[in-house]
């Protein structure tokens, strides 16, 4: 069954210096299993962040037909009890020590002290930097910092997460790290996870599932179940393979929206 579910998602925004109506998604409808690890993927500004902040609730959809729903639930603003949100950026706060950056969204909840700060510490241990709880953001890495910014998510312990291009400012070489990390924590925790790419080998590597969408307005061209085995190695022939075809996918995407296609070469590492 469905844990977030999605029907006929259309949004609209007004360009003032334009003076017009842009079309940024059409008609998505989209769903969630539990557990589930889903990657949205598409060329820039198909809309893909912005179905992500709708499923949230943190943007509204356009008021005609569509709606989204978590467990059965319309979902009309944020439910930080059952979603939590990872940004782009980590978004830290620099006047505060890392473990107090990943206690953040427990003080609103009714714990301890003492139980905010072993569950952060719990969160810290599993991506390896309990020995960094005492420094500040200026004095860790980028890489390091989004750690962090996802020990903050998961520390909520929301049924599900979020995730909008997590580590898309990070070198090629931290992202495949954190990519591995990153499933081998959602496998362990058992979450369900959205996760917003533009990185082929990135939604390979990571997605039980890639809704592939075309380029604006947003529409989710075709759904695809990835069948590689965990854990996946990225420079196997069957993996170079998949990626091959999610390449194929987008480009044929972009040709029925009416986007000119990429003209490059082999499609493995591109983002």
């Amino acid at each position: 069954m469905a844990v977030i579910q999605a029907t006929k998602i259309s949004k609209t925004f007004y360009n003032p210096s334009e003076s017009r109506a842009v079309k940024t998604l059409d008609d998505v409808s989209f769903s969630a299993d539990k557990d589930e690890f889903v990657v949205l993927l598409g060329p820039s500004g198909c809309g893909k962040s912005t179905f992500l902040n709708i499923l949230a609730g943190l943007t509204s959809h356009d008021r005609d037909g569509g709606k989204v729903t978590v467990h059965g639930r319309t979902v009309l603003a944020p439910q930080p009890d059952l979603i939590a949100y990872m940004f782009q950026d980590s978004i830290l706060y620099p006047w505060r020590t890392v473990i107090k950056n990943v206690e953040l969204g427990l003080e609103t909840r009714a714990m301890s002290r003492a139980e905010r700060r072993e569950r952060a510490f719990k969160y810290l241990d599993l991506v390896g930097l309990r020995a960094y709880a005492d420094h500040y953001p200026r004095q860790i890495s980028g890489g390091m910092a989004q750690r962090v910014a996802l020990c903050r998510s998961l520390a909520l312990e929301t049924e599900i997460i979020l995730m909008d291009e997590p580590f898309g400012a990070l070198d090629e070489q931290t992202r495949a790290t954190l990519g591995s990390e990153l499933a081998s924590i959602c496998r362990e925790l058992k979450r369900t996870v959205v996760f917003v790419t533009h990185s082929l080998a990135e939604a390979a590597f990571l997605g039980d599932r890639i809704a592939v969408f075309s380029a604006q307005p947003g529409r989710i061209k075709i759904d695809i179940k990835n069948n590689l085995p965990r854990p996946r190695v990225m420079g196997s022939p069957e993996f170079r393979n998949f990626v091959d075809e999610l390449w194929l996918h987008l480009q044929d995407a972009k040709q029925q929206a009416g986007a000119a296609p990429d003209r490059q070469g082999s499609p493995l590492g591109a983002t």
